[in-house]
């Protein structure tokens, strides 16, 4: 598969579609991609670089979830906004598989309608 990493990412989102209840909400943080000046304008409006790919909202906390394929690396600049991130509070999971992901939001205590994968 050439993008691991979106895939992932659209398996995860259906599944939250699904399983996410109550008052619990998320997105992708959509920031890679697009070269040289759509980068300078997402920094000059604020964008951290490193930002994890998703967020997951939920009774008053976020839950932010790094998507890597089975053999991706995080880099030095995603490594330093998750460390600022958990200076902040919110945890934060690389995630390389969908049961990972279940795993990571039952241990943050995201409540979820199904049991597993759907």
């Amino acid at each position: 598969m050439k993008r691991p990493e979106q895939a992932l990412q659209k398996q995860i989102a259906q599944f939250l579609d699904v399983a996410l209840g109550g008052t619990a909400f998320y997105t992708a943080i959509p920031l890679g991609g697009g070269g040289r000046v759509r980068g300078a304008i997402l920094r000059s409006t604020g964008t951290k670089e490193g930002t994890p790919d998703m967020v997951i909202l939920d009774a008053g906390r976020a839950i932010f979830l790094e998507l890597k394929s089975p053999k991706g690396r995080v880099s030095p600049a995603q490594e330093a906004c998750h460390q600022a991130l958990r200076r902040a509070g919110a945890p934060v999971y690389v995630i390389r598989s969908l049961d990972e992901a279940i795993a990571a939001l039952r241990q943050a205590g995201v409540p979820l309608r199904v049991a597993e994968a759907v």
